[in-house]
């Protein structure tokens, strides 16, 4: 078993991890809140810009994370 108190937390208050994530499910939801696509099509292109968002925020995300091995 893994002991939470011993592991070491990251500095950043868990509402700033948050942010870009809900500013993606805001931008997706506006974009797609104003089309006029077949119900299925809409559900279907949320879903692959959810996916999309969410790899490129990862790798945006650790890229600029300050390393603290270097």
């Amino acid at each position: 078993m893994s002991n939470f108190n011993s592991r070491k937390l990251e500095g950043t208050p868990s509402w700033m991890r948050l942010a870009p994530y809900a500013a993606l499910g805001i931008l997706i939801f506006s974009v797609n809140s104003g089309s006029e696509l077949n119900y299925f099509l809409r559900g279907y292109s949320v879903i692959l810009q959810a996916q999309a968002g969410i790899v490129l925020l990862y790798f945006a995300m650790s890229k600029f994370r300050k390393n603290p091995d270097k």
